[in-house]
């Protein structure tokens, strides 16, 4: 195909205009163009938002809310709220994008040397994008320009050693990749996995080479990067909650996790294989292709490297967000199969991408609802709100979530307040005693709330201190769902 050169400030643009349109079109959890049809569920999105409340609140994610990403998110998500609490997050997920699809597209133009098929292979890289964003402001998704550029200056490295078999140093490079995996570890650890098969193969030809010295001074500087960024971290509990805030930090992003992915998860294992089918696919083009042209040789290695450890990595659980993380290694390997022109591997890329438009339901979904003009049901946002409203005295801040979970998330922060007890999700209890002993010894009998939300068909309660000391004094309609029951304190 002839070569088309495009201005740079077209290619910029375009990547731009595109990165803005895909969060306000599918990011039904935070983009504006959904503020009047309010989704009764936001998932995780909902919890994260609610711990950036807490932040931007004087509260202290962890001590005072649990969950089990990194602090990096809470900070990401308090900037966002703090800018609009309408459209400041959906601002800095298309900031975000963009900078991943510009990686992108330098690691396509690296490999293939065409600026339209490089921009033609990143833009289609959203299509993957689609089938694992499900409803946006995921934590795999704010980690893709941290994985997307480690992947970029790797391979600058490896494509240099493939044309004149030697490397090129640019020890700069090693401090910024250190920083960089240092954010994705203070976002959720298993997603530093796309980069780890370029930083072993890096590390294997420096051997070869016999460049020792080069292999100490990039290790040394890609953990300073990585010390500088949790030590910043570190220092910002420090400082809100002293060593126990410290150590609740550590335990939520690092302890809990390498609990929890081990977990069972509530997935079948056909659904699981199904949201791994587009990744497993890739990794078979690249045993394909791995025998293809000399000089992609130690990229290919190095991809197939990330694509098994990648894969290890996710654990069991298999949520189809999880698979984000691989997109910036599919756009390499759609170059690869570009240069190398592997019938095969165009064939088993063109089922994967088919395949993938089908997973992408949950993101699409919502964007279908307002195109068929649906009326979506407000019920429960409406009446939530009404309920924080009729509050005085600083009443909100003393709300107790008993029984709406990951539910109660996106509802607390939709109205700028966050609950009083630490565990957004009681599902978290059954992975971890450290939780369980807090909770137990944090009850409602201790904390006291003025009040307790809980969530069923009827009014009914259980535990005999709410019997005697609170009374039902309002309720909200669940819309699709089981009402939300108000009991106050006596």
């Amino acid at each position: 195909m002839k070569n088309i050169t495009i201005p740079n400030w077209l290619a910029l643009g375009i990547l731009f205009i595109v990165a803005t349109l895909f969060v306000f079109l599918f990011s039904s959890t935070t983009s504006p163009l959904y503020e009047h049809y309010p989704f009764w569920f936001h998932g995780d999105s909902g919890i994260f938002q609610e711990m950036g409340v807490c932040l931007l609140q004087g509260g202290t994610p962890y001590v005072e809310l649990f969950d089990h990403k990194g602090p990096i998110l809470w900070f990401i998500q308090a900037l966002g709220i703090w800018i609009s609490p309408k459209w400041g997050l959906a601002v800095l997920q298309s900031v975000s994008l963009f900078i991943t699809l510009l990686l992108l597209y330098k690691s396509a133009l690296l490999l293939i040397d065409k600026q339209l098929i490089s921009i033609i292979i990143t833009v289609s890289s959203l299509l993957f994008l689609l089938a694992f964003y499900q409803r946006g402001n995921l934590c795999e998704e704010w980690c893709l320009p941290f994985i997307s550029l480690p992947i970029y200056l790797f391979s600058k490295r490896l494509k240099t050693n493939d044309d004149k078999n030697r490397i090129i140093y640019n020890h700069k490079d090693a401090f910024v990749i250190g920083l960089c995996v240092g954010a994705i570890s203070m976002i959720r650890l298993n997603n530093t996995a796309p980069i780890i098969g370029f930083v072993l193969w890096h590390f294997v030809l420096c051997i070869r080479q016999s460049e020792f010295r080069r292999i100490w001074i990039d290790i040394l500087l890609i953990c300073c990067g990585m010390a500088i960024i949790f030590i910043l971290c570190s220092l910002f509990y420090l400082v809100k909650a002293g060593w126990d805030g410290i150590y609740e930090m550590i335990y939520g992003t690092f302890i809990f996790n390498f609990i929890y992915i081990n977990g069972s998860g509530d997935l079948s294992t056909v659904t699981k294989l199904q949201h791994y089918a587009p990744s497993i696919l890739f990794t078979i083009i690249t045993i394909i292709i791995i025998a293809g042209k000399k000089e992609t040789t130690n990229i290919i290695i190095a991809v197939f490297i990330s694509y098994i450890v990648t894969l290890l990595s996710i654990g069991i659980i298999g949520y189809i967000h999880y698979m984000m993380i691989f997109i910036p290694l599919f756009v390499i390997t759609i170059c690869l199969i570009v240069i190398t022109k592997s019938k095969w591997s165009y064939l088993i890329m063109g089922v994967a991408i088919f395949y993938s438009f089908f997973l992408g339901y949950d993101a699409s979904d919502h964007l279908l609802f307002i195109l068929r003009g649906k009326k979506a049901n407000t019920e429960l946002n409406d009446g939530f709100h009404r309920f924080v409203s009729s509050l005085q005295n600083n009443e909100d801040k003393s709300i107790y979530n008993a029984g709406l979970n990951n539910m109660g998330a996106g509802l607390f922060a939709d109205e700028n307040i966050y609950q009083c007890n630490r565990m957004i999700s009681n599902n978290h209890l059954k992975y971890s005693d450290h939780l369980r002993k807090y909770d137990t010894s944090h009850g409602i009998k201790d904390l006291q709330p003025i009040w307790v939300l809980t969530q069923s068909p009827r009014p009914e309660i259980t535990d005999e201190y709410m019997k005697t000391h609170y009374t039902l004094a309002d309720s909200i309609p669940g819309g699709e769902f089981d009402p939300i029951w108000c009991w106050r304190h006596n």
